[in-house]
C-alpha cells in the first residue's frame, strides 16, 4: 500500500512576466505576457505528488483572501488534500514575483507574507499520522527544524529540498534521509561530505538540462551516479524542480529503489518544463509512463 505524505511548505499566487530576456540594472523593457498561476514550492510539490497518484496532505498557511480561495480550490481539484491548511487573519497570501525569458530561463522573488506565521504548534500532533514529510525552506527555517527533528524522532522518511539555498546546521541536517538540492545549494550547506557527515543518506543534486547525480557513500566511499535530462523544447521552467521532487516522493512512497524513482523524476520533470505555469504544467503519473521523449 502506498504510504502516506505530509508536504509541510509554501503556498504563493505567481504573478508572471514573459520576457524577451531579463532587464539589466535599472532598465525597463516590455513584457510579451502576463498571468498569474497558483505556486509556492510546498503546493508545487504537494501537486506534484497528487497528480502522479500518491496520497498527499499539505500544511501551509494563506491569508484571508482571494487567491488563497484561489489556490485551495485548485489543490483540491488536483487531489491534495488541504484540510490542514491554516487561514492566518490580518495577512496575505504569500506571492512569487516570477519572470521568464524568451528560452525558458526564470527568476523569482518570494514574498513569504502568512507563509512566515506557520508555528510549531500548527504541526506538532500531526507528524505522526503520515510516513513520509517533504520540506522547504520557503517558510521559517525554524519551523522546517522542527518538523525535520519531531519526523525522525518517530522513524518517518524526511525528505528535503534546501531552497532558498542557506546554511543549515548538523541537528537539522542529521534528520535528512533524502537530500534534494541543486549545485548551489549543497554549496551553501556546507558541501557533500558535510552532508554524510551530518547523517544524510542519500544526495540527489540536480543539474538543470545536464540531468543529476545520486550520491551515496557506503564504507567510506563516496559513489556518484549521472542521469541524463531528456532533451525536450523548453517553454518554461518555473516548476521543474517541484515536479522532479514531487516524482521521487512518489515513487518511494511505493518502495521503489532510488534509482527507479529518478528515472521516472527525470521525465516527469522533462514533460513539465513543456508547459507554462507551476502547478499547471505538471504531469499525471500515466502521462509520464505513456510519453514517449
Amino acid at each position: 500500500m502506498s504510504k502516506n505524505i505530509l508536504v509541510i511548505g509554501s503556498i504563493n499566487k505567481d504573478l508572471v512576466v514573459k520576457t524577451p530576456r531579463f532587464p539589466n540594472k535599472g532598465e525597463t523593457i516590455l513584457g510579451n505576457n502576463f498571468y498569474t498561476s497558483n505556486g509556492g514550492k510546498g503546493a508545487n510539490q504537494a501537486s506534484a505528488i497528487a497528480k502522479l497518484g500518491a496520497n498527499v496532505s499539505i500544511l501551509g498557511a494563506v491569508g484571508d483572501d482571494s487567491f488563497a480561495k484561489e489556490i485551495c480550490y485548485a489543490l483540491s481539484k488536483n487531489n491534495v488534500n488541504t484540510d490542514n491548511i491554516i487561514i492566518k487573519n490580518n495577512a496575505s497570501t504569500g506571492i512569487a514575483l516570477i519572470t521568464v525569458t524568451e528560452n525558458g530561463d526564470n527568476n523569482i522573488i518570494v514574498v513569504p507574507n502568512a507563509n512566515s506565521l506557520i508555528e510549531t504548534d500548527d504541526i506538532e500532533d500531526l507528524i505522526n499520522d503520515f510516513d513520509i514529510i517533504v520540506l522547504q525552506l520557503e517558510i521559517p527555517l525554524h519551523i522546517s527544524k522542527y518538523a525535520a527533528i519531531t519526523a525522525k524522532k518517530l522513524n518517518k522518511t524526511v525528505v528535503l529540498n534546501p531552497s532558498p539555498a542557506v546554511k543549515i546546521d548538523k541537528d537539522f541536517l542529521s534528520s535528512i534521509d533524502i537530500l534534494i538540492p541543486n549545485e548551489t545549494e549543497i554549496d551553501f550547506l556546507g558541501g557533500i561530505e558535510y552532508a554524510f557527515e551530518c547523517g544524510v543518506k542519500n544526495i540527489i543534486i540536480t543539474l538543470g538540462d545536464k540531468g543529476c547525480d545520486l550520491i551515496t557513500k557506503e564504507n567510506n566511499t563516496i559513489n556518484t551516479k549521472h542521469f541524463n535530462a531528456y532533451k525536450v523544447n523548453v517553454v518554461d521552467t518555473t516548476a521543474a524542480g517541484d515536479t522532479f521532487l514531487g516524482a521521487i516522493v512518489r515513487m518511494i512512497a511505493d518502495d521503489k529503489k532510488i534509482d527507479e524513482a529518478i528515472d521516472f523524476a527525470m521525465k516527469a520533470a522533462a514533460i513539465a518544463v513543456t508547459r507554462n505555469g507551476a502547478i499547471d504544467s505538471i504531469p499525471s503519473y500515466e502521462e509520464v509512463i505513456n510519453k514517449k521523449i
